[in-house]
């Protein structure tokens, strides 16, 4: 009696193997086993942050946030029965280092989508390469203005951009300060000549001649020229457009020049490393401020208490803003399916959310419509204006 077709078959083909070669079956299956990838399932989110490097401390108090987010809504049961994996990468605030490990992200992991960016020239690098990937990008932390006025469809900003910042700062010295004749000084990085020429513009809209602009190299210890051209120009208030650390240094040695005049900034003086270093010089400035956990309310109550309690700190701005981009992302998949194009259109219709900072939305350009408050430092304490009768 004949063996059936397929038995002759398998025993011509295990004939072709010695006993060591088919010992080495099951060898191999263990090997196959340990590298199959049992997180398959999960949503993997990059991240690029500088961690380390000049803008590290700030970098790590949003990558904070966003852990805590992502810890958040897997103890939830995740997105949909699927879990949030951050791929984090520290981008060291290099061009070339954030260009790798954006295409990294995207081609070689194929993120779902990416959350980061710091500066306007590292920003733009991860826009270029998630724009013509069509992988959706949320940055909670750059504001410069060109980010999302360029026509790209998969970009989106969720902290207020130095557009709405600086008609916010302008609109409020001309009414509090009675400012018509403010300077400037900014640094040609972070902000930029044409960041320092929107602010020109948008004080003109209110009614403002800027006096004197006057820009700085990054290094800069001694601002004695910058002091002296301003003191020069006789401002009758002073912006300061730079990182907070320069900024804190800049108001330093603008005080103890004997200037006393307003002074008044955008985000950059909202950081809690601004006003560490500033110290008491501190004390009356002007800025915006992108978390106001008062408009937050008991979302906000919850992510202060739960993030001192995961990282034995109080939570800044950049820390809320990392906890509501993620938080935003999360909401963009749970409507739709997981692929980026669907989550694109999704945070595209997202309108009218509430989250930590409050309520807001994106617009046709993917711009945060959330307006930009105004705050007051007193007792190196952030105070809306809105509630600075209380204090």
């Amino acid at each position: 009696m004949k063996s059936p077709a397929f038995l002759r078959k398998l025993r011509a083909f295990a004939g072709r193997f010695d006993a060591y070669q088919l010992l080495a079956v099951p060898v191999l299956l263990l090997v196959l086993s340990f590298s199959v990838d049992f997180n398959a399932g999960n949503l993997k989110i990059g991240v690029i942050l500088p961690i380390s490097g000049e803008f590290s401390h700030r970098a790590q108090n949003h990558l904070n946030g966003l852990v805590l987010a992502a810890r958040h809504i897997n103890e939830l049961g995740g997105i949909n029965g699927r879990k949030l994996t951050l791929e984090i990468r520290d981008s060291h605030g290099d061009a070339e280092t954030t260009a790798i490990q954006t295409r990294d992200l995207v081609y070689d992991l194929g993120v779902l989508a990416i959350i980061g960016g710091f500066s306007p020239a590292n920003t733009r690098i991860i826009q270029t390469i998630t724009e013509k990937a069509q992988v959706p990008f949320i940055t909670a932390i750059c504001t410069h203005f060109e980010v999302t006025s360029s026509g790209n469809r998969f970009t989106f900003r969720s902290i207020a951009d130095d557009r709405r910042q600086f008609e916010a700062l302008a609109e409020y010295a001309v009414k509090r300060f009675n400012s018509r004749k403010p300077a400037l000084i900014y640094d040609l990085e972070l902000y930029s000549p044409d960041s320092a020429q929107k602010y020109i513009e948008t004080c003109n809209r209110f009614g403002q001649q800027v006096c004197a602009a006057i820009s700085y190299k990054r290094g800069t210890l001694n601002y004695r020229r910058q002091i002296e051209t301003i003191l020069s120009a006789n401002p009758d208030s002073l912006t300061i457009l730079a990182p907070a650390a320069d900024s804190a240094m800049i108001l330093r040695q603008f005080r103890e020049a004997r200037f006393s005049k307003p002074v008044i900034g955008g985000n950059q003086l909202a950081a809690s490393e601004f006003m560490n270093l500033a110290g008491v010089y501190s004390e009356s400035v002007v800025t915006t401020l992108p978390f106001n956990a008062r408009a937050g309310g008991q979302r906000a109550d919850y992510f202060l208490s739960e993030y001192v309690e995961s990282f034995d700190q109080p939570a800044d701005a950049d820390a809320a803003m990392g906890y509501e981009s993620l938080m935003l992302l999360a909401l963009a998949v749970k409507s739709g399916e997981a692929d980026r194009l669907t989550v694109r259109n999704a945070l595209a219709s997202l309108h009218g959310w509430e989250s930590v900072a409050g309520s807001g939305g994106f617009d046709e350009e993917g711009n945060q419509v959330r307006p930009a408050e105004i705050a007051i430092i007193k007792d190196r304490q952030k105070i809306p204006v809105t509630m600075e009768g209380l204090f």
